[in-house]
């Protein structure tokens, strides 16, 4: 266009850093007063989901925008993209992610893709696939309540023995969940009392569990021989 001037802008992203982009329609986006949503309140809606997922950064600015416009018809399109940068796959072996239960599948795909490159045998990801369910779950449901926070998932292998070890940490409550006295299987499940199957298991299909409070944190290691 004429007159226009354009520059060029180079960027670091680093794992975790997003990428937001959208159509003039969305800040333009106007109430039934003409008054335009505007990029600081599009601003205030991205900040207010930095640390969510994409498809919820996503929503979050949708919302913001249908609460301000309500009913006013539009006479342009809101298209928005929201991308984030994960970082190597061949060379992160950590990843930080918000802590809720919706972000499982993104902890499984994580660990699996690291377990690929060990060729790990598929009844050991198997076992490993239900304990990283049971203890990304504990964390997620009890670790921030009623808050929210982030949970950190490292994996490493070794070759000499071959083995996987797999740790969390969250900053959540101090809470040492093998502390707890294991169940009784053997009792009728009526007596039972609530609680410590998931822990029980998850020490029965792993090689090894331990967990130390460090630094503020809860961490919580997982060692599967392969």
């Amino acid at each position: 266009m004429d007159g226009m001037v354009y520059r060029e802008y180079e960027l670091q992203l680093e794992p975790g850093s997003k990428l937001f982009l959208y159509t003039d329609g969305v800040p333009e986006a106007t109430d039934e007063d003409n008054w335009l949503f505007g990029m600081e309140r599009m601003l205030a809606a991205l900040n207010e989901a930095a640390d969510a997922d994409p498809e919820h950064v996503l929503e979050s600015v949708r919302r913001a925008a249908d609460e301000f416009v309500q009913d006013a018809e539009q006479f342009d399109d809101l298209t928005m993209l929201c991308l984030e940068y994960n970082g190597n796959p061949t060379e992160q072996n950590e990843m930080d992610i918000e802590a809720t239960v919706e972000n499982l599948p993104r902890v499984q795909d994580f660990v699996e893709k690291q377990l690929q490159t060990a060729c790990c045998p598929e009844k050991a990801r198997m076992q490993i696939a239900v304990a990283v369910e049971e203890i990304f779950i504990n964390i997620a449901s009890y670790a921030y309540v009623p808050s929210k926070g982030k949970a950190a998932v490292r994996v490493e292998l070794s070759e000499a023995p071959a083995a996987v070890t797999i740790t969390f940490a969250d900053r959540g409550e101090p809470y040492d969940p093998l502390a707890r006295e294991d169940p009784d299987i053997h009792m009728p499940v009526e007596e039972r009392g609530i609680g410590g199957l998931g822990i029980f298991m998850t020490k029965k299909l792993m090689d090894d569990v331990s967990y130390e409070y460090k630094d503020g944190q809860n961490i919580l290691t997982l060692k599967k021989n392969l």
